[in-house]
Protein backbone atom coordinates (compact mmCIF):
# COMPACT_ATOMS: atom_id res chain seq x y z
CA UNK A 1 0.00 0.00 0.00
CA UNK A 2 2.93 2.59 1.11
CA UNK A 3 4.12 2.42 -3.19
CA UNK A 4 0.33 3.26 -4.20
CA UNK A 5 0.20 5.79 -1.50
CA UNK A 6 3.62 7.59 -3.60
CA UNK A 7 1.63 7.58 -6.78
CA UNK A 8 -1.69 8.41 -4.86
CA UNK A 9 -2.53 10.66 -2.16
CA UNK A 10 -3.59 8.40 0.49
CA UNK A 11 -7.01 10.55 0.98
CA UNK A 12 -8.47 9.61 -2.29
CA UNK A 13 -7.66 5.86 -1.19
CA UNK A 14 -9.73 6.29 2.04
CA UNK A 15 -12.68 7.91 -0.58
CA UNK A 16 -12.30 5.05 -2.89
CA UNK A 17 -12.66 2.29 -0.02
CA UNK A 18 -15.28 4.20 1.03
CA UNK A 19 -17.29 4.59 -1.58
CA UNK A 20 -16.55 0.34 -2.15
CA UNK A 21 -18.07 -0.17 0.56
CA UNK A 22 -21.07 2.24 0.72
CA UNK A 23 -21.90 0.39 -2.86
CA UNK A 24 -21.63 -2.83 -1.15
CA UNK A 25 -24.01 -1.72 1.26
CA UNK A 26 -26.24 -0.04 -1.07
CA UNK A 27 -26.55 -3.57 -3.02
CA UNK A 28 -29.73 -4.33 -0.93
CA UNK A 29 -31.85 -1.53 -1.90
CA UNK A 30 -31.08 -2.19 -5.82
CA UNK A 31 -31.74 -5.98 -5.12
CA UNK A 32 -34.85 -5.18 -3.46
CA UNK A 33 -36.15 -2.44 -6.34
CA UNK A 34 -35.47 -4.16 -9.06
CA UNK A 35 -36.36 -7.10 -7.92
CA UNK A 36 -39.45 -6.02 -6.77
CA UNK A 37 -41.74 -7.53 -9.68
CA UNK A 38 -40.64 -10.96 -8.22
CA UNK A 39 -40.61 -10.58 -4.81
CA UNK A 40 -44.17 -8.83 -4.97
CA UNK A 41 -45.37 -12.33 -6.70
CA UNK A 42 -43.91 -14.49 -4.58
CA UNK A 43 -44.89 -12.92 -0.83
CA UNK A 44 -48.05 -11.61 -2.18
CA UNK A 45 -47.40 -7.85 -2.32
CA UNK A 46 -49.26 -5.13 -4.67
CA UNK A 47 -47.91 -1.78 -5.97
CA UNK A 48 -49.17 -0.23 -2.67
CA UNK A 49 -47.50 -2.46 -0.58
CA UNK A 50 -43.87 -1.38 -2.06
CA UNK A 51 -44.76 1.98 -1.54
CA UNK A 52 -45.75 1.30 1.97
CA UNK A 53 -42.13 -0.57 2.31
CA UNK A 54 -39.86 2.15 0.82
CA UNK A 55 -41.86 4.61 3.51
CA UNK A 56 -41.73 2.40 6.57
CA UNK A 57 -37.33 1.64 5.57
CA UNK A 58 -37.07 6.33 4.80
CA UNK A 59 -38.93 6.52 7.85
CA UNK A 60 -36.76 5.04 10.68
CA UNK A 61 -33.57 5.55 8.27
CA UNK A 62 -34.14 9.73 8.85
CA UNK A 63 -34.13 9.54 12.43
CA UNK A 64 -31.33 6.94 12.52
CA UNK A 65 -29.17 9.49 10.73
CA UNK A 66 -29.56 12.32 13.05
CA UNK A 67 -28.58 9.71 15.71
CA UNK A 68 -26.01 7.94 14.06
CA UNK A 69 -24.76 12.20 13.16
CA UNK A 70 -24.38 12.67 17.22
CA UNK A 71 -22.66 9.19 17.75
CA UNK A 72 -19.79 9.72 14.93
CA UNK A 73 -19.26 13.08 16.16
CA UNK A 74 -18.84 11.43 19.59
CA UNK A 75 -17.01 8.01 18.91
CA UNK A 76 -15.51 8.66 15.79
CA UNK A 77 -16.50 7.35 12.03
CA UNK A 78 -14.57 4.44 12.07
CA UNK A 79 -16.60 2.44 14.50
CA UNK A 80 -19.72 3.53 13.78
CA UNK A 81 -18.95 2.30 9.86
CA UNK A 82 -18.59 -0.92 11.53
CA UNK A 83 -21.38 -1.51 13.12
CA UNK A 84 -23.29 -0.59 10.26
CA UNK A 85 -21.70 -3.30 7.91
CA UNK A 86 -22.46 -5.89 10.18
CA UNK A 87 -26.14 -5.09 10.24
CA UNK A 88 -26.33 -4.82 6.81
CA UNK A 89 -24.98 -8.32 6.31
CA UNK A 90 -27.89 -9.82 8.66
CA UNK A 91 -30.41 -7.75 7.19
CA UNK A 92 -29.96 -8.74 4.13
CA UNK A 93 -29.64 -12.21 4.29
CA UNK A 94 -32.93 -11.79 6.18
CA UNK A 95 -34.39 -10.23 3.51
CA UNK A 96 -34.25 -14.00 1.60
CA UNK A 97 -35.84 -15.54 4.86
CA UNK A 98 -39.23 -13.51 4.12
CA UNK A 99 -42.55 -15.28 3.32
CA UNK A 100 -45.61 -12.59 4.29
CA UNK A 101 -46.20 -9.50 3.43
CA UNK A 102 -46.25 -9.16 7.45
CA UNK A 103 -42.38 -9.87 7.60
CA UNK A 104 -41.45 -7.89 4.54
CA UNK A 105 -43.29 -4.35 6.44
CA UNK A 106 -40.91 -5.33 9.78
CA UNK A 107 -37.72 -5.76 8.10
CA UNK A 108 -38.22 -2.83 6.28
CA UNK A 109 -38.61 -0.76 8.95
CA UNK A 110 -35.93 -2.64 10.84
CA UNK A 111 -33.51 -2.39 8.06
CA UNK A 112 -33.90 1.46 7.71
CA UNK A 113 -33.13 2.18 11.46
CA UNK A 114 -30.00 -0.03 11.76
CA UNK A 115 -28.26 0.79 7.71
CA UNK A 116 -29.14 4.59 8.98
CA UNK A 117 -25.40 4.33 10.32
CA UNK A 118 -23.66 4.17 6.61
CA UNK A 119 -23.43 7.68 5.23
CA UNK A 120 -22.75 10.37 7.59
CA UNK A 121 -19.99 8.94 8.70
CA UNK A 122 -18.11 7.92 5.42
CA UNK A 123 -19.15 11.57 4.81
CA UNK A 124 -17.50 12.72 8.24
CA UNK A 125 -14.27 11.10 7.44
CA UNK A 126 -13.89 12.61 3.91
CA UNK A 127 -14.85 16.12 5.05
CA UNK A 128 -11.75 15.68 7.34
CA UNK A 129 -9.41 14.31 4.75
CA UNK A 130 -10.31 17.19 2.11
CA UNK A 131 -10.16 20.78 1.98
CA UNK A 132 -12.92 23.26 0.93
CA UNK A 133 -11.11 22.60 -3.16
CA UNK A 134 -11.71 19.11 -2.81
CA UNK A 135 -14.88 18.52 -1.11
CA UNK A 136 -17.71 18.25 -3.50
CA UNK A 137 -15.24 15.61 -6.21
CA UNK A 138 -15.17 13.51 -2.67
CA UNK A 139 -18.42 14.08 -1.77
CA UNK A 140 -19.19 13.04 -5.86
CA UNK A 141 -17.19 9.74 -5.74
CA UNK A 142 -18.83 8.76 -2.72
CA UNK A 143 -22.55 9.33 -4.36
CA UNK A 144 -21.50 6.94 -6.70
CA UNK A 145 -22.26 4.55 -4.15
CA UNK A 146 -26.31 5.14 -5.11
CA UNK A 147 -26.24 6.25 -7.95
CA UNK A 148 -23.44 3.93 -10.18
CA UNK A 149 -24.28 0.82 -8.00
CA UNK A 150 -27.94 0.64 -9.38
CA UNK A 151 -26.38 0.93 -13.03
CA UNK A 152 -24.65 -2.45 -12.62
CA UNK A 153 -26.52 -3.93 -9.62
CA UNK A 154 -29.52 -3.67 -11.60
CA UNK A 155 -28.22 -6.04 -14.39
CA UNK A 156 -25.92 -8.45 -11.98
CA UNK A 157 -29.21 -8.81 -9.73
CA UNK A 158 -31.75 -9.39 -12.40
CA UNK A 159 -29.02 -11.95 -14.41
CA UNK A 160 -28.52 -13.93 -10.81
CA UNK A 161 -32.31 -14.14 -10.26
CA UNK A 162 -32.70 -15.46 -13.79
CA UNK A 163 -30.07 -17.76 -13.75
CA UNK A 164 -30.26 -19.11 -9.99
CA UNK A 165 -34.32 -19.47 -10.37
CA UNK A 166 -35.38 -16.89 -8.08
CA UNK A 167 -34.12 -13.92 -6.32
CA UNK A 168 -33.88 -15.42 -2.74
CA UNK A 169 -30.24 -16.75 -3.30
CA UNK A 170 -29.21 -13.48 -4.80
CA UNK A 171 -29.66 -11.95 -1.10
CA UNK A 172 -28.06 -15.09 0.33
CA UNK A 173 -24.67 -14.48 -1.73
CA UNK A 174 -24.73 -10.62 -1.25
CA UNK A 175 -25.00 -10.91 2.51
CA UNK A 176 -21.54 -12.69 2.27
CA UNK A 177 -20.04 -10.32 0.81
CA UNK A 178 -20.42 -7.64 4.10
CA UNK A 179 -17.17 -9.61 4.75
CA UNK A 180 -15.00 -7.37 1.98
CA UNK A 181 -15.72 -3.86 3.57
CA UNK A 182 -15.69 -4.90 7.16
CA UNK A 183 -12.18 -5.51 6.26
CA UNK A 184 -11.66 -2.52 4.46
CA UNK A 185 -12.80 -0.38 6.88
CA UNK A 186 -10.71 -1.85 9.72
CA UNK A 187 -7.44 -1.79 7.83
CA UNK A 188 -7.81 1.26 5.30
CA UNK A 189 -10.04 3.57 6.96
CA UNK A 190 -8.63 6.75 9.51
CA UNK A 191 -11.02 9.35 10.98
CA UNK A 192 -8.19 11.73 10.72
CA UNK A 193 -5.22 11.87 8.43
CA UNK A 194 -3.00 12.00 11.54
CA UNK A 195 -3.93 8.34 12.35
CA UNK A 196 -2.64 7.19 9.45
CA UNK A 197 0.91 6.19 9.93
CA UNK A 198 2.78 6.67 6.80
CA UNK A 199 0.73 10.17 6.54
CA UNK A 200 3.43 12.85 5.01
CA UNK A 201 3.44 16.18 5.59
CA UNK A 202 2.54 17.26 2.52
CA UNK A 203 -0.82 15.68 3.08
CA UNK A 204 -1.50 16.86 6.22
CA UNK A 205 -1.05 20.39 5.31
CA UNK A 206 -3.33 19.19 2.27
CA UNK A 207 -6.05 18.31 4.36
CA UNK A 208 -5.82 20.78 7.10
CA UNK A 209 -5.09 23.96 4.30
CA UNK A 210 -8.71 26.10 5.63
CA UNK A 211 -7.31 25.57 8.78
CA UNK A 212 -3.69 26.83 8.54
CA UNK A 213 -5.27 29.58 6.22
CA UNK A 214 -7.04 30.63 9.54
CA UNK A 215 -4.49 30.52 11.92
CA UNK A 216 -6.23 27.67 14.27
CA UNK A 217 -3.42 24.97 13.38
CA UNK A 218 0.14 25.28 13.03
CA UNK A 219 1.83 23.24 9.66
CA UNK A 220 3.97 21.48 11.84
CA UNK A 221 1.79 20.55 14.99
CA UNK A 222 -1.25 18.23 14.02
CA UNK A 223 -1.71 16.97 17.59
CA UNK A 224 -5.01 17.22 19.21
CA UNK A 225 -5.94 18.68 15.98
CA UNK A 226 -9.80 18.30 16.50
CA UNK A 227 -9.86 19.35 20.19
CA UNK A 228 -7.50 22.90 19.12
CA UNK A 229 -10.44 22.91 16.29
CA UNK A 230 -13.43 23.35 18.23
CA UNK A 231 -11.90 25.12 20.57
CA UNK A 232 -11.41 27.94 17.77
CA UNK A 233 -14.70 27.51 16.68
CA UNK A 234 -17.38 26.42 19.47
CA UNK A 235 -20.12 24.91 18.70
CA UNK A 236 -23.96 24.30 19.86
CA UNK A 237 -26.89 22.29 18.33
CA UNK A 238 -29.20 25.21 17.82
CA UNK A 239 -26.38 27.03 15.66
CA UNK A 240 -27.59 24.96 12.79
CA UNK A 241 -30.82 26.84 12.68
CA UNK A 242 -28.86 30.45 12.52
CA UNK A 243 -27.64 29.97 8.65
CA UNK A 244 -29.70 30.37 6.05
CA UNK A 245 -27.56 28.62 3.92
CA UNK A 246 -28.06 25.78 6.11
CA UNK A 247 -31.91 25.57 6.42
CA UNK A 248 -31.75 25.69 1.98
CA UNK A 249 -29.21 22.94 2.45
CA UNK A 250 -32.42 20.55 4.20
CA UNK A 251 -34.58 21.72 2.05
CA UNK A 252 -32.45 20.70 -1.27
CA UNK A 253 -32.03 17.60 0.24
CA UNK A 254 -35.32 16.59 0.86
CA UNK A 255 -35.73 17.13 -3.15
CA UNK A 256 -32.82 14.83 -4.00
CA UNK A 257 -34.25 12.00 -1.75
CA UNK A 258 -37.41 12.22 -3.33
CA UNK A 259 -36.11 11.81 -6.63
CA UNK A 260 -33.93 9.65 -5.99
CA UNK A 261 -36.09 7.56 -4.05
CA UNK A 262 -38.86 7.98 -7.12
CA UNK A 263 -36.64 6.69 -9.66
CA UNK A 264 -34.69 4.06 -7.27
CA UNK A 265 -38.02 2.60 -6.54
CA UNK A 266 -40.61 3.16 -9.02
CA UNK A 267 -38.65 3.20 -12.66
CA UNK A 268 -38.23 -0.38 -12.58
CA UNK A 269 -41.89 -1.03 -12.06
CA UNK A 270 -42.49 1.88 -14.68
CA UNK A 271 -40.32 -0.26 -17.52
CA UNK A 272 -42.42 -3.54 -16.50
CA UNK A 273 -45.77 -2.33 -16.34
CA UNK A 274 -45.93 0.81 -18.91
CA UNK A 275 -44.11 -0.84 -21.54
CA UNK A 276 -43.75 -4.42 -20.38
CA UNK A 277 -39.96 -5.66 -20.18
CA UNK A 278 -38.64 -8.82 -18.54
CA UNK A 279 -36.70 -9.28 -15.24
CA UNK A 280 -33.44 -8.86 -17.58
CA UNK A 281 -34.51 -6.24 -20.01
CA UNK A 282 -35.87 -3.89 -17.44
CA UNK A 283 -32.05 -3.95 -15.26
CA UNK A 284 -30.27 -3.18 -18.43
CA UNK A 285 -32.71 0.01 -19.15
CA UNK A 286 -32.70 1.26 -15.42
CA UNK A 287 -29.29 1.22 -15.60
CA UNK A 288 -28.92 3.86 -18.27
CA UNK A 289 -30.50 6.61 -15.43
CA UNK A 290 -27.77 5.01 -13.42
CA UNK A 291 -24.93 4.81 -15.31
CA UNK A 292 -25.38 8.49 -16.85
CA UNK A 293 -26.14 9.98 -13.40
CA UNK A 294 -22.66 9.15 -11.71
CA UNK A 295 -20.77 11.41 -15.08
CA UNK A 296 -23.28 13.98 -13.74
CA UNK A 297 -22.70 14.29 -10.36
CA UNK A 298 -19.12 13.85 -10.81
CA UNK A 299 -18.99 16.78 -13.83
CA UNK A 300 -20.74 18.78 -11.42
CA UNK A 301 -18.85 18.92 -8.46
CA UNK A 302 -15.83 19.15 -10.62
CA UNK A 303 -16.95 22.47 -12.11
CA UNK A 304 -18.49 23.33 -8.61
CA UNK A 305 -14.63 22.82 -7.05
CA UNK A 306 -12.54 24.30 -9.80
CA UNK A 307 -14.41 26.28 -12.17
CA UNK A 308 -16.66 28.12 -9.17
CA UNK A 309 -14.07 27.67 -6.33
CA UNK A 310 -16.70 26.52 -3.99
CA UNK A 311 -19.63 28.30 -5.12
CA UNK A 312 -21.83 25.50 -5.10
CA UNK A 313 -25.13 27.48 -5.52
CA UNK A 314 -24.82 27.48 -9.12
CA UNK A 315 -24.51 23.35 -9.70
CA UNK A 316 -27.48 23.15 -7.59
CA UNK A 317 -29.78 24.97 -9.76
CA UNK A 318 -28.32 23.28 -12.93
CA UNK A 319 -29.48 20.55 -11.45
CA UNK A 320 -32.80 20.65 -10.73
CA UNK A 321 -33.31 23.06 -13.70
CA UNK A 322 -32.48 20.71 -16.25
CA UNK A 323 -33.89 17.53 -14.13
CA UNK A 324 -37.67 18.99 -15.15
CA UNK A 325 -38.18 18.93 -18.98
CA UNK A 326 -36.48 15.33 -18.74
CA UNK A 327 -38.95 14.03 -16.03
CA UNK A 328 -42.39 15.40 -18.05
CA UNK A 329 -40.52 13.85 -21.15
CA UNK A 330 -40.07 10.06 -19.36
CA UNK A 331 -44.08 10.68 -18.02
CA UNK A 332 -45.20 11.44 -21.98
CA UNK A 333 -44.05 8.03 -22.94
CA UNK A 334 -46.65 5.66 -24.01
CA UNK A 335 -44.46 3.11 -26.15
CA UNK A 336 -41.62 1.54 -25.45
CA UNK A 337 -39.57 4.09 -28.32
CA UNK A 338 -36.06 2.72 -27.73
CA UNK A 339 -34.81 6.41 -28.79
CA UNK A 340 -36.81 8.06 -27.11
CA UNK A 341 -37.03 5.98 -23.53
CA UNK A 342 -33.26 6.02 -23.80
CA UNK A 343 -32.80 9.63 -24.03
CA UNK A 344 -34.92 10.47 -21.54
CA UNK A 345 -33.59 8.32 -18.85
CA UNK A 346 -30.20 9.14 -19.33
CA UNK A 347 -31.14 13.06 -19.64
CA UNK A 348 -33.05 12.49 -15.95
CA UNK A 349 -29.92 10.62 -14.28
CA UNK A 350 -27.46 13.28 -15.97
CA UNK A 351 -29.42 16.25 -14.09
CA UNK A 352 -30.93 14.45 -11.16
CA UNK A 353 -27.78 13.48 -10.11
CA UNK A 354 -25.60 16.91 -10.25
CA UNK A 355 -26.61 18.42 -6.99
CA UNK A 356 -24.96 15.72 -4.70
CA UNK A 357 -21.56 16.84 -4.52
CA UNK A 358 -21.79 20.61 -4.45
CA UNK A 359 -24.59 20.75 -1.43
CA UNK A 360 -23.42 17.66 0.59
CA UNK A 361 -20.39 19.81 1.03
CA UNK A 362 -21.75 22.94 2.54
CA UNK A 363 -22.09 21.79 5.87
CA UNK A 364 -18.71 21.32 6.47
CA UNK A 365 -17.93 24.64 4.81
CA UNK A 366 -20.77 26.90 7.14
CA UNK A 367 -19.43 25.31 10.31
CA UNK A 368 -16.31 23.17 10.21
CA UNK A 369 -16.02 19.20 9.57
CA UNK A 370 -15.57 18.50 13.62
CA UNK A 371 -19.43 18.80 13.87
CA UNK A 372 -20.63 17.65 10.22
CA UNK A 373 -21.89 14.17 11.89
CA UNK A 374 -24.30 16.26 13.91
CA UNK A 375 -24.67 18.66 10.93
CA UNK A 376 -25.44 16.10 8.06
CA UNK A 377 -27.43 14.18 10.12
CA UNK A 378 -30.00 16.62 10.57
CA UNK A 379 -30.29 17.18 7.13
CA UNK A 380 -30.61 13.75 6.29
CA UNK A 381 -32.53 13.03 8.68
CA UNK A 382 -35.14 15.33 7.56
CA UNK A 383 -34.65 14.42 3.85
CA UNK A 384 -35.31 11.06 4.44
CA UNK A 385 -38.32 11.72 6.86
CA UNK A 386 -40.02 13.62 4.31
CA UNK A 387 -39.00 11.79 1.13
CA UNK A 388 -40.88 8.45 2.99
CA UNK A 389 -44.02 10.27 2.74
CA UNK A 390 -43.15 11.04 -0.75
CA UNK A 391 -42.52 7.80 -1.68
CA UNK A 392 -46.05 6.93 -0.21
CA UNK A 393 -47.54 9.48 -2.59
CA UNK A 394 -46.40 8.45 -5.61
CA UNK A 395 -47.66 4.80 -5.01
CA UNK A 396 -50.89 6.72 -3.96
CA UNK A 397 -50.15 9.25 -7.71
CA UNK A 398 -50.33 5.41 -10.06
CA UNK A 399 -53.40 5.40 -11.54
CA UNK A 400 -54.39 1.58 -11.72
CA UNK A 401 -57.15 0.89 -14.63
CA UNK A 402 -60.15 -1.24 -14.66
CA UNK A 403 -58.01 -3.96 -17.25
CA UNK A 404 -54.97 -3.96 -14.52
CA UNK A 405 -53.10 -1.42 -16.71
CA UNK A 406 -51.06 0.95 -14.88
CA UNK A 407 -50.55 5.18 -15.05
CA UNK A 408 -47.47 6.77 -13.61
CA UNK A 409 -47.62 9.99 -15.39
CA UNK A 410 -48.77 12.14 -12.00
CA UNK A 411 -46.11 10.33 -10.40
CA UNK A 412 -43.56 11.61 -12.46
CA UNK A 413 -45.25 15.11 -12.42
CA UNK A 414 -44.68 15.30 -8.64
CA UNK A 415 -41.24 14.48 -9.20
CA UNK A 416 -40.96 17.71 -11.60
CA UNK A 417 -43.03 19.84 -9.27
CA UNK A 418 -40.50 18.96 -6.21
CA UNK A 419 -38.15 20.26 -8.68
CA UNK A 420 -39.70 23.24 -8.56
CA UNK A 421 -38.78 23.72 -4.45
CA UNK A 422 -35.36 22.53 -5.04
CA UNK A 423 -34.75 25.78 -6.98
CA UNK A 424 -36.51 27.90 -4.94
CA UNK A 425 -34.61 26.51 -1.73
CA UNK A 426 -30.89 26.55 -4.27
CA UNK A 427 -31.00 30.48 -4.11
CA UNK A 428 -30.73 30.95 -0.63
CA UNK A 429 -27.44 28.73 -0.14
CA UNK A 430 -24.51 30.87 -0.15
CA UNK A 431 -20.52 29.95 1.10
CA UNK A 432 -17.29 31.62 1.30
CA UNK A 433 -15.47 30.68 -2.16
CA UNK A 434 -11.92 28.92 -2.11
CA UNK A 435 -9.30 30.66 -3.04
CA UNK A 436 -6.03 29.34 -3.79
CA UNK A 437 -3.23 30.23 -1.07
CA UNK A 438 0.28 31.17 -2.57
CA UNK A 439 1.87 28.58 0.74
CA UNK A 440 0.46 25.55 -1.08
CA UNK A 441 0.37 23.62 -4.47
CA UNK A 442 -3.18 23.78 -5.58
CA UNK A 443 -3.06 19.93 -6.28
CA UNK A 444 -6.25 17.73 -5.90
Amino acid sequence: MSEITKKIPYRWIVAFVLFFCYSIQYLDRVKSTVLSPSIMKDVGLTTSDIGTGAFLMMIFYGPAQLVSGFLTDKFGAKRILIFSVVAWSIMTAWMALIRTPGEYFFRMALFGLLIGTEYVPSARILMRWFPKEGRARAQALLSWAWILTPAWASIVATQMAVYLGGWRPVFIITASIGIVPLLLILFFTFDRPEQYKHITQAELEYSYRDELEDGTLKKDDFQNSQERIMAQKPFLFLDLFKHRSYVAVIVVDVVMQITLWGTLVWIPLYLSDTFGFKLAKMGMWSALYFASGAIGSFSSSYISDRLFRNNRKVMILVCFIGLIPWVLMLSSLKTANPVLLAISLCGMGFFANMAWGPFLAVPAEIFTPEVYGKAMGLVNGVGYFVAAFAAKIFGMLVVVHAGGSKDYKMGWIFIAACALVGIFAALFIKTTPARTPRTFKASA
